[in-house]
């Protein structure tokens, strides 16, 4: 199945919630995807990188958990951020 639907909605969620929050910056968040998803840290990255460029950067860390949810759900499991000078 094409996770590019879930990679969007989990770019969408993020951006929501740093603007909600008024954060600059992802430091550091982990996502819980599907055991069924092909999502992974590399690909969210990259994902991430592009769609969202003001908040996600190289020096963010992404990790991927699998677990038992629904196929095409994602859960933002943690997120730490800061502004932009941190």
């Amino acid at each position: 199945m094409n996770d590019s639907f879930l990679l969007d909605k989990i770019a969408g969620s993020l951006k929501r919630i740093c603007e909600e929050h008024n954060l600059h910056k992802i430091k550091e968040v982990v996502v819980e995807v599907s055991y069924n998803s092909r999502i992974e840290e590399t690909g969210l990255h990259k994902h991430l990188v592009q769609s969202i460029p003001e908040l996600v950067d190289g020096c963010t860390i992404i990790a991927v958990k699998k677990t038992s949810i629904l196929e095409q759900t994602a859960v933002i499991y943690m997120l730490k951020g800061g502004s932009a000078e941190s």
